[in-house]
């Protein structure tokens, strides 16, 4: 699956992208990526599509805040996962995404990053099947 993100960086954007195949690579990439504490948003896509204008069917997941992250299937019949154990954050949070800031409102960020690398890495391995909460969290 093609994995990419993007940093805003004033003059220019910082692009990534990169295929992947295992889910361990996969959750080695998106460790890095939040441990680097730059709050960005990582598309995983499940599959091309021709159309350029049009955003392919996937994943998106923000990671590099310290506490709270967003998953968001990106579908027709896509939504926002939540845990209903973790508490939102008192206002939104600034993730880029494609390298432009954007602000998510609080209410779509219940989930913990370790859930949201969880949740991309079992996304993976399904080969794009809906994504769901990790047992453990439910």
């Amino acid at each position: 699956m093609k994995v990419t993100w993007a940093y805003d960086r004033g003059d220019h954007r910082d692009n990534h992208e990169v295929d992947l195949s295992a889910p361990a690579a996969l959750s080695a990439v998106l460790h890095e990526i939040h441990q680097a504490g730059e709050p960005v948003a990582v598309t995983i896509f499940s599959q091309a599509i021709d159309d350029p204008d049009e955003l392919p069917p996937g994943l998106q997941i923000g990671l590099g805040h310290p506490t709270h992250s967003f998953a968001v299937h990106i579908a027709a019949d896509g939504a926002y996962l939540n845990d209903p154990t973790v508490e939102a954050p008192t206002a939104g949070l600034s993730f880029d995404l494609g390298g432009v800031p954007t602000e998510y409102p609080a209410e779509y960020l219940r989930i913990r990053p370790d859930t949201a690398i969880q949740i991309a890495t079992a996304f993976l391995a399904t080969g794009g099947k809906p994504p769901r909460l990790p047992a453990d969290t439910e």
